[in-house]
């Protein structure tokens, strides 16, 4: 990987290898993304406590925000960008947190999956940048993020989709997630045990910055999930 370097957050030890491949690196150098992993988890279907939080927030965000000026929003703007240096139209493959906080703009509200998917989202609309949460155990080898040449997957509404020219997470099996769009096969239940999450930065963001939202992310997983958090990593380019 050119320039490419790994660090963790405070004193966390990395168990999963996480890298963003050259494919990426070339068009966006100043790409991001970090990961949370937290072991021995026990998900519910709903938390009372978290969908009561998740509700303020989104009466929050919808005070605060407007959707014509949705696209500028500094976090927005900057994920919009890093798609645009991917060649990854993001108003055709609009961002998770795009997606999510213009449902709030709308009056439509968010779906409630369960108590690890609803915190992931929480922190996806706090801070206005898309995060993907897998099931651990249905990740086999090293993560790289790249860009796909030919080829689809089952995402997580059970569609299939091309990955062709896009940007995606994958392990050995294959793809199983983007800033859009997850996959089915790494999807988190409440019989998962071990997640990994993983915040896609806009472009530019630096990493202090990335690693603050990893750890409130860290902690807000851990509040109404349980567990322990086993590492938080950063993978990116260049040094600060």
């Amino acid at each position: 990987m050119i320039g490419a370097k790994n660090r963790e957050c405070g004193d966390l030890q990395m168990s999963v290898k996480l890298t963003i491949d050259d494919s990426i690196l070339a068009s966006c150098p100043d790409c991001r993304i970090g990961c949370v992993v937290i072991r021995d988890v026990n998900i519910v279907g709903s938390s009372p406590a978290l969908s009561q939080e998740f509700l303020k927030l989104q009466n929050e965000v919808a005070k605060i925000y407007n959707i014509e000026a949705l696209t500028k929003l500094p976090p927005i703007l900057a994920v919009r960008t890093m798609y645009k240096k991917l060649d990854f139209d993001p108003s055709r493959y609009r961002p998770a947190s795009e997606s999510l906080v213009r449902r709030v703009l709308q009056h439509k509200g968010v779906y409630y999956v369960n108590s690890a998917v609803d915190a992931s989202n929480y922190c996806s609309l706090k801070y206005l940048v898309p995060f993907g949460l897998y099931d651990l155990d249905k990740i086999e080898g090293d993560i790289c993020y790249q860009r796909q040449h030919g080829g689809t997957y089952v995402n997580i509404g059970g569609n299939q989709v091309s990955t062709d020219g896009k940007p995606f997470l994958t392990d050995s099996l294959g793809v199983f997630g983007n800033p859009t769009s997850d996959s089915r096969r790494t999807a988190v239940s409440l019989a998962t045990k071990n997640l990994l999450s993983v915040v896609f930065a806009g472009s530019g963001t630096a990493e202090t910055d990335l690693c603050q939202i990893l750890e409130y992310c860290a902690e807000i997983l851990t509040r109404y999930n349980g567990g322990a958090v086993d590492a938080i990593q950063v993978a990116g380019a260049g040094k600060e």
